[in-house]
């Protein structure tokens, strides 16, 4: 049984007038409690609501049934519930609502929720849209974390919060395993026994969601260029299959290293590779190694290399590499190698097919030789015949 509550319309009307919003309600000035929040969900005022903050409203389960039932809140993408006590029941009632379609953000921090709590909101119905997720201060570790990582309610989610929910690495590892939210994008998870492991398998997680989401024409080019990437995420990407597919690889404006390099030249799923950027990074001659002595890496055509720390001893490691012999340009502008690495990328044995950078090659100039010697042969020929018409028309006058 709910208490009636007098005058909610005159509340709204002081919502509306502290938002300055007809779209936004922050009752952080009210106590509504159950019944104030019953009456707010039969009002006419808040059919173009997009905002409701109920912070520290003393809610239960039967305010979270109040909104859940509500068609008044056709409109809502965000819906503030911090610091009240509708526990696990209250967030069945809000799960299974049909009126939640629109909705974006969901903050349940500090709300007694147990793992049966997150069972009912991992078989959410009408949640898909979610894209923020806020689960922080409610004790449900890693029983409850699992079943979240099992659901498939949440294809949208880009943020969830979970801190001090008691979670430990058990339960991340699980989240990590899954394929459930291909949009996540950060995870917090602060003040947990978590362990570096934890953390890792965390971080990992993250950058393939990522990257995953960047992944262009089938699966077959991908540019994580302008990212932050740096050698973890390289050994992140590097043992993915996901990624088997990709014949362009865009890392460029990175923090990579020859580590990174290296990661990504042990990588049995990247050898359909015949594009590889890796501009301005920090590679230098060991990770231009890496990669010329890979045979993962034995269809490269395009490699870029520029601003990358590179001198003679990186190009001569491209040059005398069998691996190499696909390519056709190479990218090498701004780094620190003299006119002996150069030369030697064009005197190569196995970079016949390059095009760029232009070389003279030794058999191009040898061609211009036979041709300069033809035409001399073809004009003293010519010289001679003026020459023998010359005597003719002597002995005929």
């Amino acid at each position: 049984m709910v208490d009636r509550y007098f005058n909610i319309e005159g509340k709204i009307r002081n919502g509306f007038k502290l938002s300055q919003d007809y779209e936004t309600l922050d009752f952080n000035f009210v106590k509504l409690g159950d019944g104030g929040v019953e009456a707010l969900c039969k009002s006419r005022s808040v059919k173009q609501l997009r905002r409701l903050t109920l912070t520290g409203n003393k809610l239960g389960p039967l305010g979270a049934k109040a909104l859940s039932d509500s068609e008044k809140l056709p409109n809502l993408e965000s819906l503030k519930l911090y610091k009240n006590k509708i526990g696990d029941e209250g967030v069945g009632f809000l799960a299974q609502s049909p009126n939640f379609t629109n909705l974006k953000s969901l903050r349940l921090a500090w709300n007694d929720i147990g793992p049966e709590g997150i069972r009912l909101l991992a078989e959410a119905v009408n949640m898909e849209g979610l894209t923020s997720l806020s689960l922080a201060e409610n004790k449900f570790g890693d029983e409850g974390l699992k079943y979240l990582a099992n659901s498939t309610a949440f294809k949208n989610l880009g943020y969830l919060d979970l801190r001090k929910t008691g979670i430990t690495d058990e339960g991340l590892f699980a989240l990590a395993e899954g394929d459930n939210f291909p949009k996540l994008e950060k995870i917090d998870i602060s003040d947990n026994d978590i362990t570096a492991e934890g953390k890792r398998a965390i971080a990992r997680l993250l950058i393939l969601r990522l990257c995953k989401s960047r992944l262009k024409d089938d699966g077959t080019v991908l540019d994580v260029s302008k990212l932050g990437i740096g050698d973890t995420e390289c050994e992140y990407i590097a043992s993915c299959k996901d990624f088997e597919n990709l014949t362009h690889l865009y890392m460029e404006l990175n923090s990579i290293t020859s580590t990174g390099a290296h990661f990504l030249s042990e990588s049995e799923y990247l050898q359909n590779l015949t594009l590889l950027s890796l501009d301005r990074n920090k590679i230098g001659d060991e990770g231009a190694e890496f990669i010329a002595n890979s045979p993962i890496f034995s269809n490269l055509e395009v490699l870029m290399l520029e601003f990358n720390l590179l001198t003679d001893r990186g190009l001569l490691a491209i040059a005398g590499s069998e691996h190499m012999s696909n390519l056709k340009r190479l990218y090498i502008d701004d780094n620190n190698y003299t006119e002996e690495g150069f030369e030697a990328l064009g005197t190569s044995e196995f970079l016949l097919q390059l095009e760029y950078p232009e070389f003279e090659r030794e058999e191009e100039i040898e061609e211009e030789e036979e041709i300069e010697e033809e035409f001399e042969d073809v004009e003293e020929l010519e010289d001679v015949e003026e020459e023998e018409e010359l005597d003719d028309e002597e002995e005929i006058g």
